[in-house]
């Protein structure tokens, strides 16, 4: 029987989380009528996390565990790219993609299976266990980002996809799997999970982290960035010609100019000017970097083994 569900599970380092994670998606899949298989993408881990995947004996015949090494560590972004690369040869018609250290909750998997007519289906993320100061930084980032692309971002890779959308994304090139996702213009379903505390271990994405998880997502609308990049050296190039032409007219016309204060003001507004041109440069060269990413299906893995 072949399986119509595929699950990739991207890890790095995840030696003791894995099989926790398998254990819990066995048994909450064991309840559903889904043949299915869970692709483990090992992403140049250091430790046992391969073996460990390959040693994980499955409950019963609607799961088989298939595990694919990256050569080394590549990224989670790539490690998801090629576990849907591999998964794409199955005969699987929709693919699910989470976390390997468990905060993305199993028991959520039914929730999403639910919605057979929707292209994607997001998992919105309710409570969450990190510290304030991390929980403080998320919702910074939620607002930059709606700010920049017009749109709410509440949800992570934590996803399911079917076979139509698998062909968007593998033809395509992302750099961040959520923000690419919530470009696509299909029919979307959101469920609800709050996101778990690892499940071994301590959690390993810290403020550094987020703050590059953000700068990421928003390569993925680098067109939105470079418009307001544009938008905003052109009201500077406007402000600062009428500030030229009122500075001017004060001082040959009036006796209000303080000695300094023209040359300061003009170097002031001069200064602001380049500075909006520097991130209008910087947004173009982002943009012109998303037209040269990895190659669309280019295959980095090895296929290691299927689990007994």
């Amino acid at each position: 029987m072949q399986p119509s569900l595929a699950i990739i599970i991207p890890c790095l380092n995840e030696e003791v989380a894995l099989p926790l994670l398998l254990k819990e998606v066995d048994g909450v899949l064991a309840t559903l009528d889904e043949r299915t298989l869970v692709v483990v993408v090992d992403d140049g881990s250091t430790d046992a996390t391969g073996p460990n995947a390959l040693r994980y004996r499955p409950s019963g015949p609607h799961l088989t565990v298939e595990v694919i090494a990256l050569p080394y560590p590549m990224g989670h972004q790539e490690a998801i790219r090629q576990g849907l690369h591999f998964a794409a040869e199955s005969t699987a018609r929709r693919f699910v993609v989470m976390d390997g250290d468990g905060q993305d909750d199993p028991a959520a998997l039914p929730k999403l299976l639910a919605h057979p007519g929707s292209g994607i289906v997001f998992v919105e993320r309710g409570r969450r266990p990190e510290s304030r100061g991390f929980r403080l930084g998320y919702i910074l980032y939620r607002a930059l980002f709606r700010a920049v692309a017009g749109r709410s971002i509440n949800f992570g890779n934590f996803s399911l996809i079917d076979r139509h959308v698998l062909s968007m994304v593998l033809d395509g090139a992302f750099v961040h799997y959520a923000a690419f996702l919530s470009k696509q213009q299909v029919r979307t379903a959101t469920v609800r999970s709050d996101r778990r505390k690892r499940l071994g271990g301590t959690p390993k994405m810290g403020l550094d982290d987020l703050s590059m998880h953000a700068f990421m997502s928003l390569i993925e609308y680098s067109d939105r960035l470079l418009a307001l990049f544009l938008k905003g050296f052109l009201y500077l190039s406007v402000l600062f010609l009428l500030s030229v032409l009122v500075i001017v007219g004060i001082k040959l016309f009036t006796d209000l100019a303080i000695p300094g204060w023209a040359s300061n003001l003009s170097a002031t507004m001069f200064n602001s000017l380049l500075l909006c041109l520097g991130f209008f440069v910087i947004g173009l060269m982002l943009s012109k970097g998303t037209q040269r990413r990895t190659t669309p299906g280019q295959r980095l893995y090895k296929h290691v083994a299927r689990s007994a």
